[in-house]
């Protein structure tokens, strides 16, 4: 689940520290990898000591970064048995789509609005970093640069509620949705889009603006289809 050879994109070596980041931004970020690509699969448990041995660290850095998630709605405490990855609901998902249908767009076109190109130069190289990934098939970075795009262009509308809403129930969505397009070999098309978006945003062409983030969100429709049909 671990890569301990190298510290590349926010892993762990060893217990070794990456620069610039802390033991508890390491082990969250490594435990929502594993998660939204399906190596901690959705009604998989686990527990905190365990998972502070794998990692090379003590349990507090692995239970501060295990119950952030736990608020995010990615895992769930079980009584004595430690935590459990959450495994989505079709309905839960098909709600939250909708949901995010309401807030996403009109939010997406306020940013459009009034971002500014400082503002947005720093989420473009997230975006070229995700289809930099895309191209070369790394899963790994890719999440991890699309978690970070998509947290810092929604946080441009500045609203954290709103925020922290929406990437809540993206979030859970991925733990279904990157293992299907992954699969689907369609990592570039959603890489493509971030780059879509942000041309649309900075033109401040609202209908454009619209119009992928709809075709976003409908491609992670898709993958929810596609999990759910596969398990059908």
């Amino acid at each position: 689940m671990i890569d301990r050879e190298s510290t590349a994109n926010g892993g762990l070596a060893a217990g070794k520290a990456v620069k610039g980041k802390s033991l508890r931004e390491q082990v969250i970020a490594s435990l929502r990898w594993s998660i939204f690509i399906g190596e901690l699969p959705p009604g998989r448990q686990f527990s905190v000591p365990v998972l502070a041995e794998q990692f090379g660290v003590s349990p507090t850095p692995v239970r501060e970064a295990v119950l952030e998630l736990a608020q995010q709605g990615l895992v769930v405490a079980v009584a004595n048995r430690g935590f459990q990855v959450v495994p989505p609901t079709l309905e839960y998902l098909l709600q939250a789509m909708y949901v995010r249908r309401l807030l996403e767009v009109p939010a997406m076109a306020a940013i459009a609005r009034s971002a500014s190109p400082e503002q947005i130069a720093p989420i473009r190289e997230l975006a070229e970093t995700t289809m930099q990934a895309a191209l070369g098939d790394d899963i790994r970075a890719f999440v991890e640069a699309d978690y970070v795009f998509h947290w810092q262009l929604t946080s441009l509308c500045g609203n954290g509620v709103l925020t922290n809403l929406i990437e809540e129930m993206r979030s859970r969505a991925r733990v279904v949705v990157i293992p299907a397009i992954s699969k689907q070999l369609s990592l570039a098309s959603v890489a493509q889009e971030h780059l879509d978006l942000l041309t649309a945003i900075v033109e401040r062409d609202l209908d454009a603006v619209e119009r992928v983030t709809l075709a976003h969100m409908d491609r992670t429709f898709d993958g929810i289809k596609h999990t759910f049909e596969g398990t059908a």
